[in-house]
C-alpha cells in the first residue's frame, strides 16, 4: 500500500486538508468520535441554554456539540474557515431547519454584532499564529455575543506542548483515556482513513500557548469576567490545559 503523505505549513492547512479528503467527519475533529462527544456533552451541561438560546460554534469539527443541543436551543450557527468542512456539516444537518454553517475564522466572524447568547471555541485558539491573532479572535467572540452572554474558550494551552510526537500524543491518550479510546483514535485516525486511500496529513508539531495570567489580563481588558478552570480529560485533568466561561456584563 502507497501512503500519500501531505505537509501542512500550518495549522489551518492541515484541518482543509483533513476536511477535503477524509471521507468520516468525525476525523474533522483530530480526535475519535466518542472522545469529542463526551468531552462536549460536559462543556453543555454548564451552559445555560435554553428554547431561545443563540448559540455559536467557531471551529465546530464534526458537529458534535449541535448533536447535542440543537434540540432544546432556537439557534445554531457554526464558523468554519474550510469551504470543504463547512460543505460537509452542511449536508450532515440537511434535515435540521434550525442549524447553518458559514465560512469565517475567529478573527473574522461573519455575523453582527451581539447575534448570540453563548459563543463557544474548542481547542482552536491553540492553532492560531500568534497571541495578537488570539487577541483579535477574542474580541471577535465578544464582538458578536449577546449582553449577559457567555463565551467558552476550550482547552487554550498555558504553557508549551513540546513533544508532540505521535508515540507520546499515543501515550498520553492511553494514561488520559484509556485503552478504548485509544485503539479508537488508533483506528479513526490512522488504519480507516489509510484503508480508504485517504492521505496521512502531517501537521505542525508545536500548538501556541498563552499562560493564564496574559489570557485573563486580554479578558479583563475586554470587560469580561473570568472563570478559569483546568480542562478535564477522560480520566483526569489536563497537564497543559485550561477551559474558561468569560461572561459578558448586561
Amino acid at each position: 500500500m502507497i501512503v500519500r503523505r501531505i505537509h501542512a505549513s500550518d495549522h489551518r492547512e492541515a484541518y482543509d486538508l483533513w476536511a477535503k479528503h477524509f471521507a468520516d467527519p468525525a476525523l474533522m475533529a483530530n480526535r475519535d468520535a466518542e472522545t469529542t462527544r463526551r468531552k462536549l456533552a460536559r462543556v453543555a451541561s454548564q451552559l445555560s441554554l435554553g428554547p431561545a438560546s443563540r448559540v455559536l460554534d467557531v471551529g465546530p469539527g464534526d458537529g458534535a456539540l449541535f448533536r447535542l443541543v440543537s434540540n432544546r436551543v432556537l439557534r445554531c450557527c457554526g464558523v468554519d474557515p474550510s469551504a470543504s468542512a463547512v460543505a460537509k456539516l452542511t449536508r450532515l444537518f440537511r434535515n435540521a431547519p434550525n442549524v447553518e454553517f458559514r465560512l469565517g475564522s475567529a478573527e473574522d466572524i461573519p455575523y453582527a454584532d451581539k447575534s448570540f447568547d453563548v459563543v463557544v471555541i474548542n481547542s482552536v485558539l491553540q492553532a492560531l499564529p500568534s497571541k495578537a491573532v488570539v487577541e483579535q479572535a477574542l474580541a471577535e467572540l465578544v464582538r458578536v455575543c449577546s449582553p449577559g452572554g457567555t463565551v467558552f474558550v476550550g482547552e487554550l494551552p498555558f504553557r508549551p506542548e513540546l513533544d508532540r510526537g505521535i508515540v507520546v500524543h499515543l501515550g498520553r491518550k492511553l494514561r488520559e483515556f484509556g485503552p478504548r479510546a485509544l485503539a479508537r483514535t488508533i483506528y479513526s485516525t490512522y488504519i480507516r482513513p489509510l484503508l480508504r486511500g485517504e492521505p496521512l496529513v502531517l501537521y505542525p508539531a508545536t500548538n501556541l500557548h498563552v499562560p493564564q495570567e496574559e489570557f485573563e489580563a486580554i479578558c479583563s481588558s475586554l470587560g469580561l469576567a473570568v472563570r478559569c478552570l483546568r480542562h478535564l480529560e477522560l480520566r483526569r485533568p489536563s497537564e497543559t490545559r485550561n477551559d474558561y466561561f468569560l461572561a459578558l456584563s448586561s
